[in-house]
């Protein structure tokens, strides 16, 4: 028995040791599980937070793209909208031209026809400036003329002057009508037939009209008011 207790001794410390090592093996191994674990956990994890990375980054791209295809639809609805109103202009500015077309064919024609009677109003124009120069020349020959006519009168009709200031007319005197004195009613006559004549003959040589007509009869001439509408009409001579 006293051998057998130091076997058993031995056996047990021996079995202590080794369950001491198997349960450090045990342990070390648990530890390094734990580590591999903590080393997995850590990589899930890195894996984990780039796939929501990627997953936030992806919805990003999603509403972005979202957003984009909606611009891309409303774009693609207005540049249908500007294609059709560009195609109503582009029909209407076809329709201007064609009827701008039709107007350059007329004024076309129009000009044509223009230049075929231009000729002719040159022409006229010609024979117009020529009467006109021929009308200026005779108008300058009439007005000459009637100078001479108007200075012929002066010795038809002499009017003269004495000191006392009394005016005469071919020596017969003419009443003052500031001083009148019905002296001679027939020499006073005489006188105003001649100037009566001689207001017509200036009137009918200048070719202005009296606004009083005179109706020339010598001694006898008379002047008309056609004016004054309250005058009866023997009244008016």
């Amino acid at each position: 028995m006293d051998d057998v207790r130091p076997l058993i001794a031995v056996m047990n410390h021996l079995y202590i040791e080794a369950l001491i090592i198997t349960r450090s093996l045990t342990l070390h191994r648990a530890q390094c599980a734990i580590k591999q674990t903590q080393v997995t956990v850590q990589k899930i994890g890195r894996e984990i937070e780039e796939k929501l990375r990627l997953t936030s980054t992806s919805n990003e791209l999603k509403k972005e793209s979202e957003c984009l295809q909606l611009k891309i639809l409303v774009l693609r609805n207005e540049l249908e909208r500007q294609k059709k109103a560009l195609d109503r202009e582009v029909a209407l500015l076809h329709k201007k031209q064609s009827a701008l077309y039709e107007r350059g064919n007329v004024f076309e024609e129009e000009y044509q026809k223009l230049q075929m009677a231009k000729e002719p109003l040159q022409e006229s124009r010609k024979e117009c400036t020529a009467k006109r120069e021929q009308f200026l020349k005779t108008n300058a020959q009439l007005t000459i003329r009637c100078r001479q006519l108007l200075s012929e009168l002066s010795y038809i009709y002499p009017i003269d002057l004495n000191d006392q200031k009394d005016y005469f007319i071919c020596g017969v005197k003419l009443p003052n009508s500031e001083d009148f004195q019905a002296k001679d009613d027939g020499s006073i006559a005489v006188a105003l037939g001649y100037t009566a004549h001689l207001v017509s003959m200036i009137s009918f040589f200048l070719q202005v009209p009296l606004r009083y007509p005179i109706i020339h009869k010598g001694s006898r001439s008379t002047i008309k008011d056609n004016i004054n509408d309250k005058l009866m009409e023997k009244e008016r001579e």
